[in-house]
């Protein structure tokens, strides 16, 4: 590398950040009782006691980390998912930091959990993991959710974003200050996020353990420009995530790797998609020169640099020729002769000739009881694989039944809810009706009583109405 890459290196490390730390938040009360997730939105599941208490640990154990730097003038920048398990989790750690440590917070809705769906029926939920098992887990995708394919998606979008905020400098605005970003996020998200930074594949990845609650992986800069997990992370701890031995080696280069290098002993880099690739262009002819004899003579007799028949190439024409027929004069009655030994003769009782027996062999060969056992045989393994494929195709679409079926009784019971609590208004109107009819009747009853007492005092209804409709009183005004 020559001194002025060096030198554009060197001042473009200055503007990276030194640690980007992916935490994960701490235990919540879904950890504790999936139950939780059937009556209690994902985004909105708190933590638990012991979950705040983890946070806080966390907390102080990354302050050690930055404090025993030899630069004093360290910084931190947050990043967290929206949930509340994580924000309280930002909260909890925040604590260990004074207030001109922290740059900023931001909140960042793409490292928020997978999405699962809406309320979690436990029952359901069980099943369904069940399916993404066999199924595989990045590609799985939830019910009304997501896969862990479509977490990658976002996170890559989120990572976009970063590097724009890294190269505007808006994280890191004194190069004498080393910058410390912290991400809380979730479990799959980190995985997802690793995968991404570092190019694993989908098997690597589905070989990943999830990080404990509030666990964190350290992604440290190295003095060539790449992040390594080696740098702060032992070899044990990364074979307890999940690392294969192959990509811990990865992670050791990537500590004194410049910047933009290409790790060629790596194996997932090309090895992982090619069982056999020839080292060189030489070695690739002599593969192909060695594979094909017929086509050696067919250069020996048309050399592949001509333009025109010479006398050598005749020649070499004609001696090729020569020796076909010879080989064919001398070997060839033997291959159609009867009385050889070695040679191929019908076994049937048919008259074939004998030009035309090695070319009836086939047919012939039908009435030969021995042939015609193995092919039975043949035509049973076949068979067998067929009924053994139907089995299995059955016994998918019985599972996707199953499947169906509780799902289908999952929302059947939400329907039976629902309907009950209709059922109880509908009785609270209906005894409200009843109790208005009954207060009804005891109003005519009791008009009924003040009527006949008023007629018992002398009251009539011959009511007449005067020109200006007014109504005049009863007749004898002096009884009363």
């Amino acid at each position: 590398m020559t001194e002025a890459n060096q030198e554009t290196m060197h001042r473009h490390q200055h503007h990276l950040p030194k640690r980007i730390i992916i935490v994960r938040h701490g235990e919540s009360q879904g950890n504790l009782d999936t139950e939780a997730y059937s009556t209690t939105p994902d985004n909105k599941i708190p933590l638990t006691p012991l979950g705040l208490a983890q946070a806080r640990q966390a907390g102080n154990h990354l302050h050690n980390i930055f404090s025993d730097d030899d630069n004093k003038n360290w910084m931190v920048y947050f990043y967290v998912s929206p949930y509340d398990r994580t924000r309280s989790t930002l909260r909890e750690i925040g604590r260990s930091f004074k207030r001109e440590r922290i740059i900023g917070v931001r909140e960042e809705c793409r490292v928020r959990e997978q999405d699962f769906g809406n309320f979690q029926v436990k029952e359901r939920m069980k099943v369904i993991k069940e399916s993404r098992e066999r199924f595989g887990r990045f590609f799985y995708r939830f019910p009304e959710g997501e896969s862990a394919a479509d977490v990658f998606d976002r996170v890559s979008s989120f990572l976009e974003s970063l590097w724009r905020d890294i190269d505007m400098k808006r994280l890191h605005r004194d190069p004498s200050h080393d910058l410390n970003l912290i991400i809380v996020s979730h479990g799959l998200t980190c995985r997802v996020f690793l995968m991404k930074w570092f190019k694993w594949t989908v098997e690597q990845f589905e070989r990943l353990n999830n990080p404990g609650n509030c666990e964190f992986r350290i992604m440290q800069l190295g003095p060539g420009g790449e992040y390594s997990l080696a740098i702060h992370h032992t070899d044990e701890e990364m074979l307890e995530w999940g690392l294969s031995p192959e990509m811990i080696d990865d992670q050791k280069w990537r500590m004194h790797a410049n910047k933009g290098d290409w790790n060629e002993k790596c194996p997932w880099y090309l090895d992982e998609f090619f069982d056999h690739v020839a080292d060189s262009d030489r070695e690739s002819n002599d593969k192909e020169n060695g594979s094909s004899g017929i086509a050696g003579i067919a250069e020996m007799a048309y050399p592949s640099k001509h333009y025109g028949l010479s006398c050598n190439g005749a020649l070499r024409v004609v001696l090729v020729l020569f020796v076909m027929f010879f080989v064919g004069y001398n070997v060839g009655p033997g291959l159609f002769s009867k009385g050889s030994s070695n040679a191929a003769s019908c076994s049937c009782d048919c008259d074939c000739s004998q030009e035309l027996e090695l070319l009836w062999t086939v047919d012939c060969g039908k009435h030969n009881p021995e042939m015609g056992e193995e092919m039975q045989k043949n035509a049973v393994d076949l068979i067998s694989d067929e009924i053994g494929l139907q089995s299995r195709v059955a016994k998918e679409r019985l599972e996707q039944t199953r499947e169906s079926a509780i799902t289908a009784r999952s929302t059947s019971s939400q329907y039976q809810i629902e309907a009950q609590k209709c059922s109880a208004h509908t009785q609270t109107c209906e005894e409200g009706r009843e109790r208005a009819e009954a207060g009804l009747v005891e109003e005519r009853k009791l008009t009924a009583l003040w009527e006949q007492r008023a007629l018992e005092l002398g009251w009539r209804e011959n009511i007449t109405y005067a020109n200006n409709n007014t109504i005049h009183g009863p007749e004898n005004k002096d009884k009363r």
